[in-house]
């Protein structure tokens, strides 16, 4: 076990080096790239981290097929199926600000094409970076040791805390990153498949970015509501997405598959 927690350290380590590279390399080239400024490091990192899971990976006598680099026909059609659901639970997400703000939505300006690239292009491989660090090899190793629930909640509070380092307010934070982070992880812990939990987790960022949940060159509509909203009807919102969130990781939980996956696989001891 201590062995074990050296590389979970030391995994970690590299990670932030990799995350530390990233952020040097978004300053660097801020405006440099027009509307891809972002998404180059954004590629960067999302190779770096790659590469990390790989090595790992194979030290262990591993490969990146545990994570769901295999079979690409089974790959794609959990892709779009992961899609699918990501669009569904962002859209569950608008469907509670209408209730408790009674929103309404407008069309944003017009609409630019490249830089709409430049935004697509970032979630995707800003969140293949995410999740190959918070559902790729830490996680594997983490369960493999642990227990699956100590990798669920483990990775989720550092996919939360890291948020909220970045500028994400606690409230959010908690509500709709921590949420988000134990789906995604549960996900993942459904059907080891990095490519189904990337799919699901950019189909959420997606959807926010087109129906105005978060401004960007995506945006098509944005919300308009018949009054100031109050305070509390943030925290309302935020109520109803962790709400959706957690129901939707239960109902992946307790699915008949994932109970035949939990009574059949090895002690993580």
């Amino acid at each position: 076990m201590a062995r074990a927690a050296a590389k979970i350290a030391l995994f970690l380590g590299l990670a932030a080096v990799a995350v530390v590279s990233y952020l040097f390399l978004l300053s660097v080239l801020r405006g440099k790239l027009g509307n891809f400024s972002a998404a180059v490091p954004a590629i960067a990192l999302a190779t770096l981290t790659l590469i990390l899971n790989w090595r790992f990976l194979r030290f262990d006598e591993g490969s990146l097929a545990e994570l769901g680099f295999d079979a690409p026909r089974v790959r794609i059609r959990q892709m779009a199926l992961g899609f699918v659901g990501g669009a569904l639970t962002a859209e569950a997400w608008a469907v509670a600000l209408w209730f408790v703000t009674s929103a309404s939505w407008r069309p944003a300006p017009p609409f630019n094409s490249a830089a709409a690239a430049g935004s697509f292009s970032f979630i995707v491989f800003n969140n293949a970076a995410e999740e190959l660090l918070y559902r790729g090899y830490l996680f594997l190793l983490t369960a493999r040791v642990y227990g699956r629930s100590v990798a669920i909640a483990g990775t989720s509070i550092l996919f939360a805390l890291l948020h909220i380092q970045g500028g994400v307010p606690w409230q959010s934070a908690l509500a709709g990153v921590l949420t988000s982070g134990l789906l995604f992880a549960v996900l993942f812990a459904r059907w080891h498949s990095v490519p189904l939990v990337l799919a699901f987790h950019v189909a959420t960022n997606v959807v926010q970015e087109v129906i105005g949940l978060r401004i960007s060159a995506l945006t098509v509509a944005v919300p308009q509501y018949p009054t100031s909203p109050a305070a509390w009807s943030s925290y309302g919102v935020l109520a109803f997405v962790a709400l959706i969130n957690v129901a939707v990781a239960l109902g992946v939980w307790f699915s008949t598959g994932n109970q035949h996956r939990a009574d059949t696989s090895p002690s993580a001891g």
